[in-house]
């Protein structure tokens, strides 16, 4: 990347290519912690095998609700 751009860009960019890069591994433990059934969401912690923790929520109905993920 050029030295111009802007650092917090760069850090995004960064994340992206490492949770990208993660989509093609499997975890090494995951642990669901929180459902709430009045919103139906829930948070689930992952662990990968490179140590990296990412945490991944969804809510909304089955099928159609909105889903985030994100290096801890």
């Amino acid at each position: 990347m050029w030295s111009g751009f802007d650092p917090e860009l760069r850090r995004q960019l960064a994340t992206i290519r490492q949770l990208v890069g993660l989509r093609h591994q499997t975890p090494t433990r995951e642990w669901p912690l929180v459902y709430v059934a009045k919103h139906n969401a829930w948070l689930v912690i992952r662990e990968w095998p490179d140590g990296t923790i990412t945490a991944y929520t969804n809510q909304g109905p089955p099928g159609r609700g909105s889903t985030r993920s994100g290096i801890a």
